[in-house]
């Protein structure tokens, strides 16, 4: 408590923790995605599997825990007592691909019923609709829709060829694994913000991106995101 009245008091201490917190983020984590071969990647993997030969004492359930790709492939989640949980006697890991679900509970792929009382759907959601179901509607009758029908495309994650005055934040390439989502959007809406102004001083009636630009765009972070851990066959 007394932390929070410092910090209300006195912004400065905020930012000042803000900016060391950032430091240690961009120099340790940001920088080692990016690199799938950096020395910071492979002590980030060292430390996950040696937490799971440390904290699962089954060797069939350590195999199966295991990942079987990069670590930061999907999104690392720290948790002090996962493993713990899933030791439990009334607690059960099954990677068995499910089959169908029954009135009574879930099949999987082996033919094993299991009787359940309650199913919690945890599926994910689709990262890729963005702005979808709404329709918008670009130059010439372009739907957005047939635009991204091969691979969703901005320019700097903010604007895409043919639709003008359409500005995103964190739009397609946009929500990094290795940033703060919230900084980089910050960073866009001042981008967004001046593009704003061209129109609402009457310098421009609509502002959009070329088509050369957003190619020149996406080669280049093509090439940047060539030796990223992403690029590892995730």
């Amino acid at each position: 408590e007394d932390e929070k009245v410092a910090f209300r008091n006195d912004l400065g201490l905020l930012r000042s923790l803000h900016e060391e917190i950032s430091e240690m983020f961009s120099n340790g984590f940001s920088n080692a995605v990016v690199d799938a071969d950096s020395e910071g990647m492979r002590l980030i993997e060292a430390t996950c599997l040696a937490n799971l030969e440390d904290s699962v004492s089954d060797p069939d359930l350590r195999d199966r825990l295991r990942p079987d790709y990069r670590a930061g492939c999907k999104r690392l989640v720290v948790s002090p007592d996962f493993y713990e949980g899933i030791q439990r006697p009334n607690a059960e890991l099954v990677t068995e691909p499910i089959d169908r679900i029954e009135p009574a509970g879930v099949r999987t792929a082996d033919g094993r019923l299991h009787d359940l009382d309650v199913l919690v759907l945890a599926t994910g959601f689709r990262v890729d609709r963005f702005l979808r179901p709404i329709e918008v509607v670009g130059v010439d009758g372009l739907t957005l829709d047939e635009a991204w029908r091969q691979r969703p495309s901005a320019y700097l994650s903010i604007s895409t060829p043919g639709f003008p005055n359409l500005f995103m934040l964190n739009g397609p390439n946009g929500p990094v694994g290795n940033f703060s989502l919230i900084e980089v959007a910050e960073v866009q809406f001042d981008y967004i913000a001046q593009l704003l102004g061209l129109l609402c001083d009457g310098r421009a009636g609509s502002v959009c991106v070329t088509g050369a630009a957003n190619e020149a765009f996406e080669e280049e972070r093509t090439i940047q995101a060539g030796n990223t851990v992403w690029a590892t066959g995730c």
